[in-house]
């Protein structure tokens, strides 16, 4: 006789393929995040990263620039002087420059909380001017080299140590319930095929998926509360990551991006990606004409892809839509860190859930993951406080 999924009665079936490819059909965020896989050379793949606790943890691995915020500067009988919160790691002989200009400075002394300069190295094509230089606002000095002596005994330690983070798991489930009479009765086609059923729940699974990967919250599973991964909002808005929040209202501009994708570049990351709703979307095509490359081989959203070259650094930018990002918001990201990772053993499968005696067959969808944000702090900006799409697009001439 031949079998059908209805005889296999206590199989349990893995659905990471299935996930997999319908999550690369799928027009969302979600897309963006890698699920890493290995092969045994006979065409079965497992997962190659796994939780191994419900409490997922990670190694940051981006460097980030060796940079100082200063608060204040003055010049007196001489010498100029860089205020900051804490000069550690700075050490006399120190060459840097200040963010937005060439010149370079050489450390003469330096304190606690100050950076002392007496003279200027190199213009470098700067009118730099030590005692005539103000910095109402303060700004950031970059750190360039350390020269190093002849004949020395000893150099600068450059032992990384990476720091970490960490994301919950969530469990995601969907149930099939098929009476005996649906069964058996042709409606509509094959609705009445638990396979098919299968597939929808696994759509409906993705979908809960990516609302999780946007607006999650980190929460750690208790006896009475389910654990909970957190999404792009819970890494991204961190209080000491990068943020590029507009008062005001105003209509979405190109210099927002370009600044944006600038402040990754300055933190280490490498800008790639544009994250906005549909109406924002349609912004961005109207300001960024001469910007936009249609890449007509990419699969990455349907047919066509909108990408543009930013001013900052001349990263490509690849612009991505979800409809769930808010109209107010534009995120511009390095998405080389986000992963999809299950936890040992529990990547989305099914197997059947029915009790003895239902007149009829229900089968249990069920997977839990989490997410990972790598150098969340240094790959993700926000654009925020923006004026909402319709109103943008109806003064644009």
């Amino acid at each position: 006789m031949a079998i059908t999924s209805l005889d296999l009665a206590n199989l349990r079936i893995d659905l990471s393929d299935i996930l997999s490819w319908r999550i690369a059909q799928s027009p969302r965020f979600i897309q963006l995040f890698s699920q890493l896989v290995s092969e045994d050379g006979g065409g079965n793949t497992t997962p190659a990263v796994v939780a191994t606790q419900t409490e997922h943890k990670w190694l940051e691995g981006v460097e980030t620039p060796k940079t100082k915020a200063f608060t204040a500067y003055s010049y007196s009988t001489g010498s100029g002087t860089f205020t900051v919160a804490d000069s550690t790691g700075w050490i006399v002989g120190d060459l840097f420059h200040i963010l937005g200009d060439s010149a370079v400075l050489k450390i003469s002394s330096v304190t606690a909380t100050t950076i002392v300069v007496t003279a200027i190295v190199a213009q470098n094509g700067s009118s730099l001017d030590l005692s005539t230089y103000t910095a109402s606002s303060g700004g950031t000095l970059i750190f360039d080299s350390r020269p190093i002596q002849e004949g020395s005994t000893s150099g600068e330690s450059v032992f990384l140590q990476s720091g970490s983070a960490s994301n919950y798991t969530q469990i995601f489930r969907a149930d099939v319930d098929l009476t005996g009479t649906a069964i058996a009765v042709g409606q509509f086609g094959n609705e009445n095929d638990v396979t098919l059923q299968i597939q929808h729940a696994t759509d409906t699974i993705i979908r809960r998926m990516n609302s999780s990967l946007i607006f999650g919250v980190k929460t750690a599973r208790t006896a009475s509360i389910p654990g909970s991964m957190g999404g792009l909002y819970y890494f991204g808005t961190a209080a000491d990551g990068l943020s590029n929040a507009q008062s005001g209202t105003p209509a979405l501009k190109m210099n927002m991006i370009n600044i944006s994708a600038q402040m990754i570049t300055e933190a280490g990351g490498i800008p790639d990606l544009i994250l906005c709703g549909a109406g924002q979307g349609q912004v961005i095509s109207t300001f960024m004409n001469s910007q936009v490359r249609i890449d007509q081989n990419s699969q990455t959203v349907g047919r066509n892809v909108n990408q543009f070259v930013t001013s900052a650094g001349g990263n490509v930018l690849k612009v991505f839509i979800d409809p769930s990002i808010p109209d107010t918001d534009v995120w511009v990201c390095d998405s080389r860190g986000f992963n999809l990772v299950p936890l040992n053993g529990r990547a989305l499968h099914t197997e059947p859930a029915t009790a003895p005696g239902t007149d009829g067959v229900r089968a249990m969808i069920l997977g839990e993951y989490t997410a990972e944000f790598k150098n969340a702090k240094q790959s993700l900006c926000r654009i925020s406080g923006l004026q909402d799409s319709a109103t943008t697009l109806a003064s644009t001439p």
